[in-house]
């Protein structure tokens, strides 16, 4: 390891061997908009803490309605305090471009915010003119790339964030929609469904629900209640209930969209799948939002350590005393913000204590954490039979 001294922490995404809002909800949008006098300016990231906040920016029903539709639902998800960073840009700049690292638009936004957002959503409104590929806007599987790119150049300065692209302009037609579960975009997702019939994805609305809800929780998650929505779309502007015998394979295919359960009133997302394989442990927006909280609580109590002397016993391995002062150190930090809280169900930390030090002036740590369990596919065998005893 070379540089500065630092804090290295990698996460291993293969381990699990698969096939009210806190500062883990800051959000963030970047959406079609216009400049207002004295308020909002096109390319400009600013802070607001509720709708009204917003429509003081400008970002009113008459000034900017695009804007405006989806901040009113985020803040009718997340509830007024919620912190949302937003930023408006031309209706020329294409979603690519918002999330791309050589433009200063979601990078922009992400260094104003000095590191604190972890969900950002993108949406260019719909002209009706879209280059169609992959079943949606071409744009779309363009800036899932750009975004992935951008969030892998801000996760080594532990500025991750999970990003919302607007699978924008469907062509109605499942079997051209580009299969995400063979990518390895973790870090992006894509969201299929509005709750208007419009050709743009309700991104204000995820970003609501996730906001509000703690790292581990499912955006899906039915005991959290319906969705405020007495109507569900997808962006082909077709109920969803018309492509029900679809469901299965869209969301196989990665997409997040709005669904209805029988019996049960209203809608609910389907799940919060990421662009990536279902062997990666990070192919769902939970296991993205629970691994990077544990990282950032690892760093920081490694970063006071920075530079400590180590006291080594008489064969030169590291002191057993500061091996479980260390271990200690982490474990209570991960069990005291995240364990007590449900995020996670446990957390191990091991310091091997005959790593050389003297030679190498770097402690390895393993920290394996035991996620949550989520009840998706609940089977029942139900029959008749002649006795109960």
């Amino acid at each position: 390891m070379n540089g500065l001294p630092k804090v290295k922490i990698n996460v291993n995404n293969d381990g699990l061997g698969q096939v009210a809002q806190t500062e883990d909800g800051v959000s963030a949008m970047i959406l079609t908009g216009t400049s207002v006098s004295g308020g909002a300016q096109v390319g400009e990231s600013f802070q607001v803490f509720s709708l009204d906040e917003a429509e003081a920016a400008g970002i009113t029903s008459t000034a900017n309605p695009y804007a405006y539709k989806h901040v009113q639902q985020f803040y009718q998800e997340a509830g007024n305090g919620a912190e949302l960073w937003l930023m408006l840009v031309a209706d020329a700049v294409s979603m690519e471009d918002m999330v791309s690292s050589d433009e200063n638009y979601a990078k922009k936004l992400l260094d104003d915010a000095k590191g604190a957002v972890r969900l950002i959503a993108v949406s260019r409104k719909s002209d009706g003119s879209a280059t169609i590929a992959n079943g949606v806007d071409a744009d779309v599987d363009n800036a899932v790339v750009k975004a992935q790119a951008l969030i892998e150049s801000y996760a080594d300065k532990y500025k991750e964030a999970s990003v919302i692209i607007d699978g924008k302009d469907f062509n109605g037609t499942v079997a051209d929609l580009k299969d995400y579960s063979t990518s390895d975009q973790e870090f992006v997702s894509i969201l299929l469904s509005n709750t208007d019939g419009s050709k743009n994805a309700a991104v204000g609305l995820l970003l609501g629900r996730l906001a509000k809800d703690p790292v581990m929780r499912n955006p899906g998650r039915v005991k959290s209640g319906s969705l405020p929505a007495i109507e569900g779309f997808f962006t082909n502007e077709q109920a969803i209930e018309e492509l029900e015998n679809a469901w299965d394979n869209i969301h196989n295919k990665g997409y997040i969209f709005l669904r209805s359960f029988v019996g049960r009133s209203g809608y609910f997302f389907n799940d919060a799948p990421t662009c990536t394989v279902a062997s990666d442990d990070l192919n769902n927006i939970t296991r993205v939002r629970t691994i990077y909280k544990a990282r950032r609580v690892a760093y920081g109590v490694f970063v006071n350590e920075i530079l400590d002397e180590i006291p080594l016993e008489a064969n030169g391995k590291i002191a057993p005393a500061l091996i479980k002062s260390w271990e200690g150190l982490v474990d209570n930090a991960i069990n005291l913000t995240m364990t007590q809280n449900g995020e996670i169900s446990a957390v191990r930390t091991f310091i091997d204590p005959a790593q050389d030090v003297l030679a190498t002036n770097e402690v390895r740590v393993s920290l394996d954490i035991l996620p949550v369990g989520y009840a998706k596919y609940i089977t029942v065998e139900l029959g008749f039979t002649t006795s109960l005893s």
